[in-house]
Formats: structure tokens, C-alpha cells, sequence
């Protein structure tokens, strides 16, 4: 008999279990812990490729072995492994496919060495090597089985062929189902005790053969996974995904516990389903989006408001399109969008938006969108307001009407005060001082003796003094002269002397404007208004002074007044009939101003009021 290189390289009779990645060949783990790969540590083979251990002529057979035609569950092949440790030698091995799981390459740890000079080997060698390879696989397969008892997922095993008889369930098995072996021997045992439905049954059993037939004719190497309601044993129920694969007579099945997704898919159906149901009802237009910007959902009032359809925009690029045909339009509604998205990520929010929309028909309607963003939608709410719209801007158009009426009668009143104050001062004023010439003519004439004449004289000199002074008082308070010679800024000043004077109120009026110019408009109104705020100051302020200024800011001429009386709740004010106050406000918006008041009980009152420059620095130039 020849020599051949035989040594003893590691413990005869033990396994190697070496998980290996499928698609890289790196090998991540081998079991046990202190085994030796060909003579190397495991931690030494860890991170390195199996192909590595591979003699040339191996890599092609373990290629071929893993390759998708040839895949099978078990896979049995030798394979010559090298190392610089040990000489090549020749290793009893197969290779287990698990799904989605690392390669398993199980290597029957009693090599062959490869003879140097080949002799004729002898008979009791042979038998001891047969007896020592049973021994090997027994043990393999009970390795094996350890390994399936204490995985985390239900397994079970059992015989393709009649009686179809289960031959492994694993502990997790039983933990899930309550099921043993001895309650389902068999598939028929099986059946009875998870199917309670017979038609059911029979659906899934098709399914099952179908993919079945599919993994025998080669196909496909394990069964998609397959959905099903399986009863336990305590009478509950779980939906499962079953997925399997085969050898020559066994099926092998897995089992994957969906029903808590299966509970949160048929939630969110039935809210999807409510939500449809109620927003079909309703009378406003609701539109969906996804996140991937498809059209979800449109309801019935959406369709009959604008006339698309869900045909019509598929997607919310197509509803832009359509809904706003001008590009600007367009591209402000998305950058609107677009800030609102980014808004919504940091807090919680509906978004409001008015906008023009064109509808199906050509039509133009004017909509208030209220916008929510969701994880995975897009919620728009839309309320047509076009006849709301429509009737605040015929509103705004009559308001506008009414205040250009007002204050082209406020106007004439002013011209027709104007023209009776001149008529009193001129015409009456005139005649009274004729009377008076002739009374002193009268006096000049009667003799010293005619006291009682005399005195009648001088007592009707006095009462024609009287008049003369009531006629100039009413030319004056009709249309002050000094509004039309001097300008405002001087009938403001003798207004706050009237002022002080009648009321024994201090009026201090101070003007930081230079040479202000107003038109006619603007220095009747303020003055009037100068007036009416002095005047409601005297009738309920109770103050002791008055302090006034009149200031420009920037292209606005501004008029302050604040007293120290007593002052008012803002809120006790809503519901008199303020006339004073209105009248102030009619005046300053009918010269395009504005005007605010401000009062607290205790702190006096605050009003200020701007209205624009009208007159440019040229047409002052050519005042």
C-alpha cells in the first residue's frame, strides 16, 4: 500500500457550521467559537471570503452549488480546502439556503488528505471511514435541529407525499399556535384545527400548490409568501404570512405574525372609507394629495365647483396648470406651497389662502383654500367666496360712494358757510355801523336838557355795539377769515386762544412744520376737526390743559392732541352713539387719512391722525 499524507488536523468527528453572505462570500461566523477552519482560528476567518480556503477546482464547484439554477435547500459536495497552515485536503460538506438568511456551510470536520502516491485503499480503512461519516451526519442532523428549536420564528416541517405526516415543529411553533405535534400529526389534523372553514381552506390550498409546483419545476427556489388566518388553539386568531421551500419529500414553512399590521391596514381602510363617506356629503370641495403629488381623492361639491374631474388632474402639477393658466399666477401659488410645506414641519398647522381660480369652464372664482399637510396626504379644504367677494367690493364701492358724497356736501356746506359769513360781515356788519353813524349824528343834535333822550340814545349805542359784536362772533365761528387769509396753522393757533379763553382750559398748539401747504379739502377738515376734539375736551374731559402739535413724518402730516382729563374705557364707547368721535373719523378718511384715539380712565385721552402731502415742492413753488 503507497503512502499518503495523512494528519490528523482536527478532533474526528466534529462539525463546522460557517455562515457565509450570499452574495459577497465574506464569512461572518463559525460555530463553534474555538473551531479550526483548515488549521485557522475561527476569529482569524471571520471578515474574510470562503473563497480563500478554496482550491481552484472547489471555487468552480462551490460556484456551481450556490448558483440559482442548481439551488437547492441542502446541497451536498466535497470541497478541497488550503490554508498555509495545512496541506490541501478534501472536506464533506453541504450547503443550506435559508430565506433571506446567510449561506450555512456545514463542513464534516475529518478531512481526506489528497494523496501524493496513490495506492489501493484497504477494506477496513474504508469501513471505518463509512462508519465515522454516519456518525458525523447523525450528529450534523442534530445540530441542525438544536438550531431550528432556538430560532425566534415558528417552523415546521412535513411530508409532501401522502399521509403527509408533520415531522418537526419548533418550540416557537407551539408558543404561537398552542399546537404539539401530537394535536397535528398530519395535515388533515392541521386543517381541522387552524382552517374552522372549509372553503377557506380550499382557497389557500390552491394557492399553496400553485407556488408548490413552482418550487419543484425549479422556478423559483422558495414560495412567495402567502396570506392566511390561522386559529390557535385557545380559539384566537392571527394572520400569517406562510412562506416555504422543499428537499426530495419534505416541506419546510415559516411563519410571519401580520396581524397587528392587518389591524392598522384595516383601520386606516375603514378611516379612509368613513372619511370618503363623510366628505362626499359635504357641500365644500375637498381635494387629496399624495406626498408623491398624485390626485388621491376629489369629492362631488370639488367636481361640480370647479368642473375638473380626477381624469382631468391626475396630479397636482396638472390641477396648477389648469387652475392657474398664468405662469406668475402659478409660480407665486407654489412658492406659497412650498414656504407653507417647510412651515409645517416644524409645527402643526392649517394654512389659509385666497386665490382666483380658473375652472373647467373658463369661469374665474375666487376660493379660500385651507391647507393641512399630513405624513403621507396633502388635505386641501376650498370655500368658494366669489359672491362674498363680490359683495364686500360692491361694499367697499358704495362706502367709497357714500364718503365722496358726504364730502362733496361737506364742501358746500363749508362754501355756503363761508359765503353767509361773508354776506353777516360784509352786508350786516356794513349796515350796522351805518346805524351806528347815525345814531352819534342823533346824539350830536339833541340838547343837554333831553336827558331821558340821551339816555335812550346811549342805551341803544350799546345794544348796536352788542349786535355788532354777536355778528362778528357768528361770521367768525360760521368761517373763521383767518382759515382763508393766513392758513391753517394761524386758525389753529386763534382756535386754541378762543379756546382758553371761553373755557379757562391751557391750550398749548405748537407746529415743527416749516411753511405747510394744505389744499382746501385738507384745511377744512382738519380744522373742523381741531375743533371737535377741542370741543368734546370742554364738555367731558374735565381737563386742565390741552397740548397740541402738528409734525410731518416722512411724506405724512401728522396732528396730535392730548389733554390730562379724566379719560374712558374704549370698550364702553362700542355700543353709544359717539357722533363727536364718528364725525372726527368720517372727516380724516373722506381727505384719505387716518385717525386713532387712545384713552384709559385716569390717563386723559389720545388722538392722532395723518392724512398724505398733496402738494408737491413745484406746485408750492408756484403758489
Amino acid at each position: 500500500m503507497g503512502k499518503s499524507m495523512i494528519a490528523t488536523y482536527n478532533r474526528s468527528g466534529d462539525v463546522i457550521l460557517v455562515s457565509i453572505e450570499k452574495k459577497t462570500g465574506i464569512i461572518n461566523a463559525i460555530w463553534p467559537a474555538k473551531a479550526r477552519l483548515h488549521g485557522v482560528a475561527a476569529k482569524r476567518c471571520i471578515g474574510k471570503k470562503i473563497q480563500s480556503f478554496l482550491t481552484p477546482a472547489a471555487k468552480t464547484a462551490f460556484k456551481t452549488a450556490i448558483s440559482k439554477k442548481h439551488i437547492q435547500p441542502e446541497t451536498f459536495i466535497e470541497l478541497h480546502l488550503c490554508s498555509k497552515k495545512l496541506p490541501a485536503a478534501t472536506y464533506a460538506c453541504s450547503i443550506w439556503h435559508m430565506r433571506k438568511q446567510p449561506l450555512v456551510l456545514v463542513i464534516q470536520n475529518r478531512q481526506q488528505p489528497i494523496a501524493i502516491n496513490a495506492s489501493e485503499p484497504a477494506i477496513a480503512v474504508e469501513m471505518i471511514e463509512k462508519a465515522k461519516a454516519e456518525q458525523m451526519v447523525r450528529e450534523a442532523k442534530d445540530k441542525f435541529r438544536r438550531i431550528f428549536e432556538k430560532l425566534a420564528m415558528p417552523v415546521a416541517a412535513y411530508e409532501i407525499q401522502e399521509p403527509q405526516r408533520f415531522l418537526f415543529i419548533n418550540p416557537k411553533f407551539t408558543e404561537w399556535f398552542g399546537y404539539t405535534i401530537e394535536d397535528i400529526p398530519d395535515i388533515e389534523h392541521w386543517r381541522r384545527a387552524a382552517y374552522r372553514n372549509k372553503t377557506y381552506f380550499e382557497k389557500i390550498k390552491k394557492e399553496w400548490y400553485d407556488e408548490l409546483s413552482k418550487v419543484q419545476n425549479g422556478e423559483k427556489q422558495q414560495s412567495r409568501p402567502i396570506d392566511a388566518t390561522i386559529y390557535c388553539r385557545d380559539g384566537s386568531s392571527k394572520d400569517l404570512e406562510m412562506s416555504f421551500t422543499t428537499d426530495s419529500n419534505l416541506l419546510y414553512v415559516t411563519f410571519n405574525d401580520v396581524t397587528e399590521r392587518n389591524c392598522a391596514t384595516r383601520a386606516l381602510q375603514e378611516s379612509e372609507k368613513k372619511f370618503r363617506n363623510i366628505s362626499e356629503q359635504l357641500p365644500i370641495p375637498i381635494c387629496v394629495f399624495s406626498d408623491r403629488e398624485e390626485t388621491k381623492f376629489l369629492n362631488n361639491a370639488f367636481t361640480e365647483t370647479f368642473g375638473y374631474t380626477k381624469e382631468d388632474i391626475p396630479n397636482r402639477m396638472e390641477w396648477l396648470k389648469k387652475a392657474f393658466p398664468d405662469p406668475d399666477d402659478r409660480n407665486k401659488v407654489i412658492t406659497n406651497r412650498d414656504w407653507e410645506k417647510a412651515q409645517s414641519l416644524t409645527k402643526s398647522k392649517t394654512f389659509v389662502s385666497q386665490y382666483d381660480v380658473t375652472c373647467k369652464d373658463g369661469s374665474k372664482k375666487t376660493i379660500e383654500f385651507f391647507v393641512s399637510f399630513g405624513h403621507r396626504h396633502i388635505y386641501i379644504v376650498a370655500n368658494d367666496i366669489t359672491g362674498k367677494v363680490k359683495v364686500e367690493r360692491e361694499l367697499k364701492e358704495s362706502h367709497h360712494q357714500l364718503r365722496e358724497l358726504t364730502s362733496y356736501l361737506e364742501n358746500i356746506r363749508e362754501e355756503e358757510r363761508k359765503h353767509i359769513s361773508r354776506e353777516i360781515h360784509d352786508e350786516l356788519g356794513q349796515q350796522l355801523t351805518l346805524l351806528k353813524l347815525d345814531l352819534l349824528q342823533m346824539s350830536k343834535k339833541l340838547k343837554p336838557e333831553e336827558e331821558e333822550m340821551i339816555e335812550k340814545m346811549k342805551q341803544a349805542d350799546q345794544l348796536l355795539f352788542e349786535t355788532m359784536r354777536s355778528v362778528r362772533k357768528i361770521a367768525t365761528q360760521l368761517r373763521p377769515s383767518i382759515l382763508d387769509n393766513l392758513g391753517l396753522v394761524s386758525a389753529l393757533e386763534w382756535q386754541s386762544r378762543e379756546f382758553e379763553k371761553n373755557f379757562g382750559i391751557r391750550c398749548i398748539f405748537e407746529s415743527l412744520v416749516a411753511e405747510p401747504h394744505f389744499t382746501t379739502n385738507q384745511s377744512n377738515a382738519l380744522f373742523r376737526i381741531y375743533q371737535e376734539a377741542l370741543t368734546n375736551i370742554a364738555r367731558h374731559a374735565h381737563a386742565t390743559q390741552v397740548d397740541a402739535v402738528l409734525s410731518q413724518e416722512e411724506n405724512r402730516i401728522v396732528l396730535e392732541i392730548r389733554d390730562n382729563g379724566t379719560g374712558f374705557r374704549m370698550e364702553d364707547m362700542a355700543g353709544k352713539k359717539t357722533l363727536g368721535l364718528k364725525g372726527m373719523r368720517e372727516r380724516t378718511l373722506m381727505i384719505d387719512g387716518e385717525f386713532t384715539i387712545d384713552s384709559k380712565p385716569g390717563r386723559g385721552t389720545y388722538i392722532h391722525l395723518s392724512i398724505p402731502i398733496l402738494i408737491t415742492n413745484q406746485e408750492i413753488t408756484q403758489l
